[in-house]
């Protein structure tokens, strides 16, 4: 019943039920904890490198806080989020390693990755497997290029 959820409803399709097997929710659990401290890291840096200056004259002036999140904390946090969404699209695009230890692909857990792997090594069809490669690649491209022209808008 999340938000995924009722974008599928609307455009017509079957709702996904992604977390309603264990697997999936041990996976997500194992990348949680594997990649939020990294992101954690980064956006904390970009906020200990903002000028504390700007932070105290919007208070003087009496901005309220949401005004100086959106207005002074945000923007400044643009590129680092943008690292952050770029490398963890990267990261999930070619996800293996936790779903081949914990699961094998089964339960439905199967990415991109892991046909790939099974398409080349266990299938021995290498043309589907350099495929499925190309169109990692690909798509990776496009949500970077996505990524920066959304952000990149905002950061000048």
């Amino acid at each position: 019943n999340g938000i995924l959820a009722h974008i599928w409803k609307f455009f017509g399709a079957a709702p996904v039920e992604w977390l309603t097997q264990a697997s999936m929710q041990s996976i997500v659990l194992i990348v949680s904890w594997q990649w939020l401290p990294f992101a954690t890291l980064i956006l904390l840096t970009s906020v200990q490198s903002l000028d504390r200056e700007q932070l105290e004259a919007a208070e003087m002036d009496g901005a309220p806080w949401t005004s100086r999140f959106w207005y002074l904390i945000l923007p400044h946090l643009g590129r680092a989020i943008t690292i952050v969404l770029l490398i963890q699209t990267i990261f999930l695009l070619s996800i293996f390693a936790e779903i081949f230890v914990t699961t094998g692909g089964a339960f439905g857990t199967k990415t991109l990755t892991y046909l790939i792997f099974q398409r080349v090594l266990e299938s021995q069809n290498v043309g589907l497997g350099s495929a499925g490669g190309v169109y990692a690649i690909i798509l990776a491209n496009i949500v970077a290029i996505f990524l920066m022209r959304a952000v990149g808008k905002n950061l000048d």
